[in-house]
């Protein structure tokens, strides 16, 4: 007997020689595998076509209802959620933009719109449009007191009077020539 732990020759004289089988030719019948035992043979019949049953009713569906084909999507939770977005989005673009009546006043509206569904339950971001609204009064607040300082600094004279603010030249200075 050998020693176990010198080392082992794998292509020793003493092991059988395994069957080899060519590519191109199939394997001999009743020959041994290289794995063990042949394969059985496949005598089952297909499944017929629709054999597994009809598919899952989707996410969401109620009592096996199926959805519909394209755009079938079934509704969730609030579908009045954008309104108070839109209104937080107008009033922060009312407030970025230094105030103004273009974005501030629609953020009032369409925050007073988005707490009336909150109200009516078809929402649930009162927060988000109270915010909307706040932002909206803020911004118009701005952009009145903006219109009255450049109207004061028109009519008064600052900047050179209306002449230089709208032309670029000033009447003194068309005068003195």
């Amino acid at each position: 007997m050998s020693d176990p732990t010198a080392p082992q020759d794998p292509f020793a004289a003493d092991r059988p020689p395994e069957p080899v089988s060519l590519p191109d030719q199939p394997p001999q019948p009743g020959a041994a595998s290289a794995y063990g035992a042949p394969p059985p043979a496949y005598t089952a019949a297909p499944p017929a076509y629709g054999g597994y049953g009809p598919p899952p009713a989707p996410y969401g569906a109620q009592d096996g209802a199926q959805a519909g084909g394209y755009g079938g999507q079934q509704p969730y939770g609030y579908p009045k959620n954008s309104v108070g977005v839109w209104a937080l989005v107008l009033g922060i673009v009312g407030i970025a933009f230094g105030g103004g009546f273009v974005a501030g006043i629609p953020a009032i509206i369409v925050g007073h719109l988005s707490r009336r569904a909150v109200a009516a339950g078809q929402a649930n971001n009162g927060a988000m449009a109270t915010a909307g609204i706040v932002l909206g009064w803020i911004a118009t607040v701005v952009g009145v007191v903006l219109l009255a300082a450049l109207i004061i600094l028109a009519v008064s004279g600052g900047w050179g009077g209306w002449d230089t603010m709208m032309n670029g030249t000033s009447s003194s200075t068309l005068s003195s020539v």
